[in-house]
């Protein structure tokens, strides 16, 4: 059986992948895949890779302080 290893995100990083990303943000996979595609979050996609900057991350947090009801629900 393969082990798999923990990556470690630097704080400095400018790109991180979305499993970085998710792990980093402490959301699941899946639930910032959703993010991404409802345009909640910034990031960009490189071939079969999705990127995303850290700045950018966190700017996006700082602006979304509080969801709708409508937002909630969807």
């Amino acid at each position: 059986m393969q082990q798999k290893t923990k990556r470690a995100v630097s704080e400095n990083a400018e790109f991180i992948q979305i499993r970085d990303a998710a792990e980093w943000l402490g959301v699941p996979f899946s639930s910032l895949r959703q993010y991404v595609s409802r345009g909640l979050l910034p990031s960009y996609k490189l071939g079969r890779h999705r990127l995303f900057r850290k700045k950018e991350l966190l700017e996006a947090l700082r602006q979304t302080t509080k969801a709708t009801l409508d937002e909630v629900l969807r």
